[in-house]
């Protein structure tokens, strides 16, 4: 295994540690009276505020001109998240935190796919198996029926709205890793991509983030949201754009099935929710399966 590859499994190792974050998060800002516009219109402005800090930081001086082509696909990239981020969102107003991400994590199927019908990615015999035995894991947790978690944190009643929207989020979350990693290969400019993407982002959710701003938020809730923005959303969907320079599509997608024990660990330190001994088992075959994307090639 090249250190390209070794560099790329670290980016998505980490994207996928803080990812795991923002269910838990989501359970804690609803039970605190935020809703959903609030998660969703908050997250982008934060995060942009990060990258930029960031940027002056690191890149002072550096252009963040994108060429049309860079800039249309950059576009589309946003569009595709925000449908991501949308549906998990919530998701997990309606279901549990394990069947959000577990039905969300389809996305390796989908990735596969696309990979293969826009990129022409071929997938090697040792990722197929990998790819089920990840969806294994996934599928096992989903169909579980998870503890309850503590009293009002619990899901509604509507939990089949709530899975339909975590296999939604699951679906343009494949199509998000073919997204990053087209543009990784055609362009290279992942950081200004990510921050054009944060952007745009910011500006088309902007009223409604000025509504949430004139009726109302917690001060509780506004920290939430920091550490939401910049955890949970900049610096994740910035590790996961920058690991397309050294992964492919389906690869990073493997790899951040191990957002799925990350999750389940926060959500019982944050929100009260124990899984079972089933739900560890899901957990081996979702490493098992990032560790095979590991493997040497042969």
């Amino acid at each position: 295994m090249g250190n390209g590859k070794i560099n790329g499994m670290l980016l998505v190792l980490l994207a996928s540690a803080l990812w795991g974050a923002s269910g838990p998060f989501t359970k804690l800002l609803q039970a605190n009276g935020a809703d959903f516009l609030d998660i969703l219109s908050w997250r982008y402005p934060i995060g942009l505020t990060a990258l930029g800090i960031y940027w002056v930081t690191w890149h002072r001086g550096s252009s963040l001109v994108l060429e049309r082509r860079a800039f249309k696909l950059t576009c589309f990239a946003a569009l595709v998240i925000l449908v991501v981020n949308g549906a998990f969102i919530l998701s997990n107003f309606y279901t549990t935190v394990a069947n959000a991400i577990a039905l969300s994590f389809t996305a390796p199927v989908f990735a596969a796919i696309l990979g293969w019908l826009v990129l022409g990615e071929k997938i090697r015999s040792r990722h197929q198996f990998a790819i089920l035995l990840g969806l294994a894991g996934v599928c096992l947790l989903a169909v579980h029926k998870t503890p309850a978690a503590r009293e009002g944190i619990v899901p509604s009643s509507n939990i089949m709205l709530g899975n339909s929207l975590a296999l939604l989020c699951g679906a343009t979350f494949g199509g998000y890793f073919v997204v990053a990693r087209k543009f990784a290969m055609d362009y290279g400019e992942v950081i200004n991509s990510t921050i054009w993407q944060f952007l745009l982002l910011t500006l088309a959710i902007a009223p409604v983030t000025v509504f949430t701003w004139w009726r109302g938020i917690s001060g509780t809730n506004y920290l939430y949201l920091l550490v939401y923005g910049i955890f949970c959303t900049a610096a994740p969907m910035l590790l996961i754009n920058v690991a397309g320079l050294f992964l492919k599509a389906h690869e990073s997608s493997v790899v951040a099935l191990s957002e799925v024990p990350f999750c389940i660990l926060l959500g019982m330190m944050l929100v009260g929710e124990y899984p079972s001994l089933i739900a560890w088992m899901s957990v081996a075959l979702i490493v098992s399966a990032a560790l095979l994307v590991g493997l040497r090639d042969g």
